[in-house]
């Protein structure tokens, strides 16, 4: 169990959101964030849009086309947004922790694991949607500064790459790092337990 405290989770969930959104660039990408206990409409919501652009919205109005009831955000500023839709969970949507969220996600940006500055990654992609959201994560300046959660994975992700010089096997070690340190769960960063390197190659290629 994780004995980080809940505004510690909350700056990792924070670091989460704003990689996530530096991979959404293709127009099926949609990414939601519900209450664990609710089936009503999305606390917020991101998408895509055919001109590669993202917006969010927030409870019943992200589900609706009215003008008006989405915003357009920068991918540029995904830190800010990031920043701000935490803030928003906190103080609006009275939420104490992370765990307390339901993340879902669609699209080629949801199949690529959400890792800050992952350098340790360097899957080898058939799909090029894929492989531009593994990318542009990969090269995108998110702000982990603060974010301790994120250091101490890094950290053993580090260590690992230092004893194989494999990517993607590093790239696991701080996915399973991250999974034992949050409250939460990143649905879409595996980890060793589901047989597959987060970098996206199957296990057989650890070896390469």
């Amino acid at each position: 169990m994780t004995n980080y405290t809940s505004d510690d989770q909350w700056r990792s969930f924070q670091t989460f959101i704003a990689t996530y959104l530096a991979g959404m660039l293709h127009p099926r990408d949609v990414f939601t964030i519900s209450r664990t206990s609710s089936v009503m409409a999305p606390l917020a919501e991101f998408r895509c849009d055919a001109a590669g652009q993202v917006w969010f919205g927030m409870g019943a109005k992200s589900w609706s086309d009215e003008d008006g009831a989405s915003i357009q955000v920068s991918r540029d500023q995904a830190n800010q947004v990031a920043a701000q839709t935490v803030q928003v969970l906190r103080n609006f949507a009275d939420l104490d922790d992370p765990r307390d969220l339901r993340l879902s996600g669609s699209g080629p940006a949801s199949s690529v694991a959400v890792l800050a500055k992952a350098g340790f990654m360097n899957g080898d992609y058939d799909e090029p949607a894929r492989e531009a959201a593994m990318r542009a994560r990969m090269t995108a300046d998110i702000d982990t500064e603060g974010d301790t959660i994120d250091a101490e994975a890094r950290a053993a992700g580090q260590r690992a790459f230092e004893g194989t010089r494999n990517g993607n096997i590093a790239a696991v070690a701080f996915a399973a790092a991250l999974a034992g340190l949050r409250s939460w769960v990143d649905p879409f960063s595996p980890t060793p337990k589901t047989g597959y390197l987060v970098g996206g190659g199957a296990p057989r290629e650890a070896g390469d």
